[in-house]
């Protein structure tokens, strides 16, 4: 493997055979979304690295906006926010250990990331200025929120014994937490 110069990363090339109406379409759309087809290349094995191929194996499925608030609002908030408590440091965890092999403040950092890039859960926001602020913005509505904060709060408090002050609203939810060992991110 060829050694990367300072500062860059090390990259390889490939020859791939794709099917001519593939690459005709994948041409199309990196050309109309302004990328060149190797920055869609790296960007598709980075989600299928970082997401598609462990989906399966935490047992994701994909739902419409619509249908998924529908069942959200047959749920009381007490019961939401249970599930959130429960759900919060399992998933995490199980993420963590299947993408990463280790359970690590910075290894949770990254699977919120992750679940707002390919999860597509929440937008996220992320400052760390001495502590961590996170906000997710999403547009599922309260108990959505009432979810995400618990789910977040616990897999913090359980996993790394951290408590985060949270602000809630009916789009977003904010953390914020220091960590024992600061962490650049």
């Amino acid at each position: 493997m060829p050694k990367a110069r300072a500062g860059r990363k090390n990259h390889e090339n490939l020859t791939f055979r794709l099917d001519a109406s593939l690459l005709e379409s994948v041409r199309r759309d990196s050309e109309s979304e302004g990328f060149t087809l190797n920055s869609l290349a790296n960007r598709q094995f980075m989600q299928y690295t970082e997401w598609d191929r462990l989906e399966s194996k935490i047992g994701f499925m994909t739902v419409r906006h619509r249908f998924f608030r529908a069942i959200l609002s047959k749920l009381s908030t007490d019961e939401i926010a249970a599930i959130g408590r429960e759900q919060g440091p399992a998933e995490a965890r199980e993420y963590m250990l299947l993408r990463w092999r280790t359970v690590s403040v910075e290894n949770f950092l990254r699977f919120v990331e992750n679940y707002a890039r390919f999860a597509t859960q929440y937008q996220l926001e992320h400052h760390n200025h001495g502590e961590h602020v996170m906000i997710l913005v999403h547009p599922l509505g309260e108990k959505w929120s009432i979810y995400l904060e618990a789910f977040m709060t616990a897999a913090l408090e359980n996993l790394f014994e951290i408590r985060a002050k949270t602000q809630r609203t009916d789009e977003s939810v904010a953390l914020t937490f220091a960590t024992p060992n600061p962490i650049h991110g």
